[in-house]
């Protein structure tokens, strides 16, 4: 049923995109403003079907990798490069540390990697604040690199850090908050970095910001 109602919403979806960038003919601006915000939640609609999607694979043991040797550096700027609008729009500085040695290859599933990555980037850039901070870093040990993505957002009520990666979770503090998600990004990070041989934790303090971790085994010689 999922997968029936992904090809009509990716349908509207290209819809509008042409409506907004004037191929259908000029619009008004307050046509143009109903049409982005149908858009938007058209886009949060396949977001939700994606997540879903996952989950149920997960779950049920169908969630295949095909890994292949990558620079995993590569793999993380391509999911920077996607948030640039969004960083824009909300004036955050997002940095990217990583070190002046070229790090070692990691034998992964590239797009379910970037899915990962891109969960935690989407939450912090989502739960920061205009003109916050998003830090991301990689860092290498001897058997193994260590990612971090680190925000000034609104951080995670301690009494609820326990429930941080389970399906569905959104923290009271967040629920507050005029943002939208589906509350299972985090379990399918978790799911993807342990299939991987990796492992997922995070730091956080209320009304501070949060570190989400995780690391990807080194590919040996």
């Amino acid at each position: 049923a999922a997968h029936q109602l992904r090809t009509p919403l990716s349908a509207i979806k290209w819809t509008l995109r042409m409506l907004l960038d004037g191929d259908l003919g000029k619009i008004t601006e307050e046509q143009r403003g109903f049409i982005e915000k149908t858009y938007k939640s058209n886009e949060r609609m396949i977001s939700l079907i994606n997540d879903l999607l996952d989950v149920t694979r997960i779950e049920e043991g169908r969630y295949l990798y095909k890994p292949v040797l990558t620079q995993i550096e590569n793999v993380v700027q391509f999911v920077i490069d996607s948030f640039k609008e969004k960083i824009r729009r909300k004036k955050i500085k997002l940095e990217f540390k990583k070190p002046r040695k070229k790090l070692p290859e990691v034998r992964v599933d590239v797009e379910k990697v970037r899915l990962a990555i891109n969960n935690l980037l989407d939450n912090a850039i989502r739960y920061t604040p205009v003109g916050g901070r998003v830090t991301t870093s990689l860092k290498c040990g001897k058997k193994e690199i260590e990612l971090s993505v680190k925000d000034t957002g609104v951080g995670i009520p301690e009494d609820q850090k326990e429930r941080v990666f389970t399906k569905f979770f959104r923290g009271a503090n967040v629920m507050r908050m005029e943002t939208e998600g589906t509350g299972l990004g985090l379990f399918i990070t978790k799911n993807i970095i342990e299939a991987h041989g990796g492992r997922v934790w995070f730091e956080s303090e209320e009304n501070k910001g949060s570190v989400f971790h995780f690391t990807l085994p080194i590919k040996k010689s």
